[in-house]
């Protein structure tokens, strides 16, 4: 889709380009003459002007077209020289084309004007109007493809970053700076007083085996335990 998209646009902008061009020289020429008259065998004004933007270079618009579709497609993600290389050969093809339709041309006009017209119409009128339609194309495949390579923004959804009360992403919050604190003692279970941490493993980390510091523990007798009875 997007390879048929490119070459509607360069395609479409070069004859918007020769549409243009012709309107300005007939706008020029009716100031002398009148646009509709004929004059002699000659065509009126207007119908050189359809002839000279639309029929005539009709070939060299489908040949282009064609290559620009299937054979060298102007693709956003390839690099500006191969954009334009491909359209210099999507040129090539349009010259082509002019060419072959210049073949029947040539080979009707050659019974009555010799073989002459034969190779205006094969060799010299091709390359008189490709070479133009060409350079115009370069300039058009590169509007294409900054077209098609321009970021893209999600239907239905506004943007909202930068905006206040929007979520930073996760990766750009910066890391914390504050360091845990001590450990604190823990409440045991059935009232057994403080779980201590026990350091050196002397009391096996039973619930009260460490007196806290602020508690007094009882002097020991110093004449040992009471005497049996």
């Amino acid at each position: 889709m997007n390879n048929t998209a490119g070459a509607l646009i360069a395609v479409v902008s070069l004859v918007l380009v020769e549409f243009v061009s012709g309107v300005v020289g007939l706008i020029g020429t009716s100031l002398v003459v009148s646009p509709f008259a004929h004059y002699g065998a000659g065509a009126s004004l207007v119908g050189s002007f359809i002839a000279g933007v639309f029929l005539a270079p009709f070939p060299f618009y489908a040949g282009a077209f064609l290559a620009l579709a299937f054979l060298t497609p102007i693709a956003r993600r390839s690099p500006l020289p191969t954009v334009l290389l491909r359209a210099v050969l999507a040129g090539a093809a349009g010259t082509i084309a002019l060419a072959l339709v210049g073949v029947f041309t040539g080979a009707f006009g050659a019974i009555t004007s010799g073989g002459s017209r034969l190779v205006i119409d094969v060799v010299t009128n091709p390359l008189r109007n490709g070479v133009p339609y060409t350079v115009m194309l370069l300039a058009t495949a590169t509007a294409a493809w900054l077209w098609l390579g321009r970021p893209r923004r999600n239907r239905g959804a506004a943007p909202t970053s930068g905006l206040p009360g929007t979520v930073r992403p996760a990766d750009a919050v910066p890391p914390a700076t504050v360091q845990p604190g001590p450990q604190q003692p823990q409440q045991g279970p059935y009232g057994q007083g403080l779980v201590q941490p026990d350091p050196h493993g002397q009391y096996g980390g039973q619930y009260g085996a460490q007196p806290r510091p602020d508690q007094q523990q009882p002097p020991a007798a110093p004449w040992g335990g009471p005497a049996p009875r």
